[in-house]
């Protein structure tokens, strides 16, 4: 009885796998967008990759929020997409927060949107923080099970 309670716990829930799958689309849909739309030479350094921790539940929420505002930045029409299935998985993000009792920010707390001078190398490279984030999830769903709150007040304030 304990082996089959043990490979119960173990097993991924339905949340994780429809995180999973919501974060694999969108990576693919990031791809295609960045093929068809960023023709940007290889030759480009853009500096060194942002690697931002996943600590729990509640920073992964924090992040994808915050890439999300900055994904807003126009030109974004071919983002659209993007930006929805973004709100589809934050939405389901913070379902399991709540569920679990995790502290997430407040709606009302002042984000400010960056002004930029060049807007599509900023969509660029929220793309592809968005992308190796998912990806970086992907790999840790186990940090869905904690909440880890790092200071949320003050991580969402820009």
């Amino acid at each position: 009885m304990a082996a089959l309670v043990t490979v119960s716990i173990s097993r991924p829930t339905v949340t994780e796998d429809r995180i999973r799958i919501m974060a694999r689309t969108t990576i693919s849909r990031i791809k295609k967008i960045k093929d068809e739309h960023f023709q940007i030479s290889p030759e480009i350094d853009f500096g060194p990759d942002i690697d931002t921790p996943i600590d729990g539940l509640t920073s992964i929420f924090v992040h994808l929020s915050y890439l999300q505002l900055r994904l807003r930045v126009p030109p974004a029409q071919h983002l659209q997409q993007v930006q929805v299935d973004l709100e589809t998985l934050l939405s389901t993000l913070e379902g399991l927060a709540i569920s679990q009792g995790c502290p997430l920010p407040n709606p009302e707390t002042p984000v400010h949107k960056e002004e930029t001078a060049f807007p599509i190398t900023s969509n660029y490279l929220y793309l592809l923080e968005l992308q190796r984030y998912l990806e970086k999830l992907c790999l840790n769903m186990d940090k869905l099970k904690c909440c880890k709150d790092t200071d949320v007040a003050e991580t969402f304030v820009i």
